[in-house]
């Protein structure tokens, strides 16, 4: 009987091991820990064109997101590029309806100068007025 769940262990630390973490993005995300923000993962983020084009070019990102609590006045949207070290290099950061309990939108960001050869892209649903990160993820580029 011993052997039967030592066998059993073995296969559920291995399945736990082998199955992803299964988010709706572009290749290349974490979670936002890797700055020092422990919020929730987002849902689904997709962004294009991926590679991102030319200084100028207009990226367009894809959120679908259920929120733990209702939009206020002061939840946004914010799209952010930042070097390697999470100093910021551009945002844009968008107003969301009040009241909503998910978000399912396209929002746009304009690619900035001066980026680096690795950067990243932080996308955040935050609370403007407390500073509160209610939800985020991250793209490692390139």
């Amino acid at each position: 009987m011993n052997g039967n769940l030592i066998l059993v262990s073995i296969f559920l630390i291995f399945l736990l091991l082998t199955t992803s973490f299964k988010v709706n993005a572009n290749p290349g995300w974490s979670d936002c820990s890797f700055n020092a923000i422990y919020a929730p993962i987002m849902d689904a983020t997709f962004f294009g064109p991926d590679p991102i084009g030319p200084v100028g070019t207009t990226l367009q990102v894809n959120v679908t997101q259920s929120l733990s609590k209702p939009t206020t006045t002061f939840t946004k949207l914010l799209i952010e590029f930042t070097d390697v070290d999470a100093i910021p290099i551009c945002y844009t950061r968008h107003p969301l309806d009040t009241n909503k309990d998910n978000i399912k939108d396209t929002f746009l960001a304009v690619v900035p100068q001066f980026l680096p050869n690795k950067y990243l892209i932080r996308v955040m649903v935050i609370e403007a007025g407390t500073g509160d990160i209610r939800n985020c993820i991250l793209f490692h580029r390139p």
